[in-house]
């Protein structure tokens, strides 16, 4: 079924990276490419992993300046950065990383 404007109560409005994501897609993290569209990441850490990082290169970020964050386990966490790069080499394996556009 196609995207109905009427039934869209936000339509029309200012998208902010606050705005709720109109659209997503799982990432794969990659040391070399950028995402196909920047955007804020929801990242699922499972229980069963002792302990979670997930690297990342913020919008403004140099290339060789990487951010490494620490992720709670057993939980969906939003990261409050604009990210452009999830990098393979510092991110936990085995974690579930989606998009929010």
């Amino acid at each position: 079924m196609p995207y109905t404007a009427a039934k869209d109560p936000w339509r029309g409005r200012a998208l902010s990276p606050a705005a709720l994501g109109r659209s997503g897609a799982l990432v794969v993290p990659d040391d070399a490419n950028d995402l196909p569209r920047y955007a804020r990441l929801r990242v699922f850490v499972p229980a069963t992993l002792a302990s979670a990082e997930v690297r990342i290169l913020p919008l403004d970020a140099a290339d060789d300046a990487p951010l490494t964050l620490p992720v709670p386990l057993g939980q969906a966490s939003v990261l409050e950065f604009l990210v452009r790069r999830v990098l393979a080499t510092g991110t936990t394996a085995g974690l579930v990383i989606h998009r929010i556009d």
